[in-house]
């Protein structure tokens, strides 16, 4: 895929935010209505997407050892990035600030953003749109854990059963047997199921357009950690997954579309999972929102510049 049609795939999905913008800006959305378009966004459309994304796609033995290195990767490199988000961090003196950075810096944008984006760009390969499930598995399950620890610093804040007690990780395991199978599902199934997922993109950008209308423009230009987090998520985290990607594919090699699918997946934005924790463990929400709107905003021009890479490869 050229420069030019990445970008404008890109720009095509962060301007779905400008509606949220203007409606919470003249008051038509009230106050606390991002809270409930993300009640709707987590419980609803995200889980049928889950669903929608893996029924009726064709299922072969062979696929396992690719999700198996999916999964694999998906915790490594999250894990190194999170460190290297840490190491960068641990100067600063604004303990909640830090941490902040630290989950931003790592929890991308997976479900919301990560799956739509491979359907855009990859219309034809949907084993590229499995790939993404299957990370945003693995991305869940660490989601509530480190995701957690990294914001909060307390162990005690995480809580194990969060791993499959999440509205998309259920809506996957109910779903997998049913791909494992090559289960078909009808037609009048799938329609509800399709229109219901097909949501997630234009609320999550809705969501961050009013996020963005009810956020000072100073707190999002400002501060200093917003853009080392920012460059940690977008530009760090995909060239070192890149490259620890092409140096296992050295030694033992990798299918080619699991290389891509994953260097893609980690260049995305990152996601309102920090600025969610944030918000519920008492962190400092003003960074962790400043961060997210920041990425999103900046990913319009490092996604395609990452892309061409992809022709080197």
């Amino acid at each position: 895929m050229n420069f030019l049609s990445c970008f404008i795939n890109v720009v095509t999905i962060v301007v779905l935010a400008v509606p949220g913008y203007f409606l919470r800006k003249t008051k038509l959305f009230p106050e606390g209505a991002a809270t409930v378009l993300a009640v709707l966004l987590l419980y609803i459309a995200q889980p049928f997407l889950m669903m929608s994304s893996l029924f009726n796609q064709p299922f072969e033995p062979s696929m396992l050892i690719n999700f198996m290195w999916v999964i694999l990767f998906a915790i490594v490199l999250q894990i190194l990035v999170f460190f290297a988000a840490r190491l960068i961090f641990s100067a600063s003196k604004e303990i909640a600030a830090k941490r902040a950075c630290e989950a931003t810096s790592y929890l991308g944008n997976v479900g919301f953003m990560g799956i739509p984006v491979m359907q855009m760009l990859f219309p034809e390969n949907g084993e590229m749109v499995l790939y993404t499930v299957v990370y945003n598995i693995a991305f869940n399950a660490m989601c509530w854990t480190l995701g957690v620890y990294a914001v909060t610093g307390e162990k005690k804040s995480v809580k194990p059963y969060k791993i499959i007690l999440n509205p998309p990780t259920i809506a996957a395991i109910v779903a997998l047997p049913f791909f494992f199978l090559n289960v078909h599902i009808p037609v009048q199934v799938m329609t509800p199921v399709s229109y219901l997922g097909d949501m997630t993109l234009p609320l999550s950008m809705i969501i961050l357009g009013v996020r963005l209308a009810d956020m000072k423009p100073v707190l999002l230009v400002n501060n200093w950690r917003v853009y080392v987090a920012s460059a940690l998520k977008l530009v760090v985290s995909p060239l070192l997954s890149l490259g620890v990607l092409l140096l296992v594919d050295l030694i033992c090699p990798l299918d080619r579309f699991v290389i891509i699918a994953l260097y893609i997946i980690a260049a995305m934005p990152t996601a309102s999972s920090a600025l969610n924790f944030a918000e519920m463990y008492g962190g400092d929400r003003e960074t962790a929102a400043a961060s997210t709107l920041m990425s999103t905003i900046l990913c319009i021009v490092t996604i395609p510049v990452l892309m061409l890479l992809l022709e080197f490869i």
